[in-house]
């Protein structure tokens, strides 16, 4: 009988032991640090397959193009305040065998509670910091836009992009605007330790007249899609 309690004991401690080394291992879950979602570091670069497809009233088909983007960053410099600017290149080609051409330049302002694009001409609130799901804000609150609440959604959930595979990875919903009319829809992917993944944009206006409305059917409009194919940092 001794015998017997002896071995129910000591399987009660191994099975405590095993509980107590995998709640252990829970508990060692490192935690996000949000500035990894839109890394910042000069000669950081980013190249993405771009598609574009435009629809104009009369036409039956769209007009579709495609190229390639690269984002790098060139410099920074740092205000009376502290806050970091970053300045980016971006450079377009056609195809993944014709050389570089630079395009534009647009900077990032990276302060301790959000991020700032300034690109042509135009300033865009990009994130919010730290990233929460619950947090809402005015993406166009530094502009004169018409106000676009932004959110966050699928926090540090896997993705894959194209044929990249990201462990952890974010979307940021900046519009989602549909209805019988029109449908604006804006949402981009960010990989942690990566930055920028994904960005899809649609602007249509949909058919209005008596014997379309509410079809779906394409009037005008643009859907432009960035899909990252490679990212690194120069040497």
């Amino acid at each position: 009988m001794r015998n017997f309690t002896h071995i129910i004991r000591t399987g009660f401690f191994s099975l405590f032991a095993i509980s107590l080394i995998l709640s252990c291992k829970r508990d060692r879950t490192e935690p996000v640090d949000s500035n990894n979602y839109y890394p910042l570091e000069v000669g950081r670069f980013l190249v993405y397959d771009v598609k574009e497809e435009v629809y104009s009233a009369g036409q039956a088909n769209p007009v579709k193009k495609s190229w390639q983007e690269k984002d790098e960053v060139d410099r920074v410099s740092t205000d009376e305040k502290g806050i970091p600017t970053y300045t980016i290149s971006r450079s377009r080609r056609n195809t993944a065998t014709e050389y570089w051409q630079k395009e534009k330049e647009f900077t990032v302002q990276k302060y301790p509670d959000k991020l700032l694009t300034n690109i042509d001409n135009q300033t865009f609130f990009s994130l919010a910091l730290p990233v929460d799901p619950k947090v809402k804000w005015n993406g166009n609150s530094y502009n004169n836009l018409d106000a676009q609440n932004y959110h966050y959604e699928d926090l540090n959930k896997p993705v894959t992009v194209g044929s990249q595979s990201f462990d952890k990875a974010m979307v940021v919903v900046e519009r989602k605007d549909t209805s019988i009319i029109n449908r604006y829809i804006g949402i981009k992917h960010y990989g942690l330790g990566v930055g920028l993944i994904s960005d899809d944009q649609t602007a249509f206006e949909l058919c209005q007249n008596d014997d379309c409305i509410g079809s779906g059917k394409i009037e005008s409009g643009k859907h432009r899609s960035r899909i990252i194919v490679e990212f690194g940092k120069r040497l």
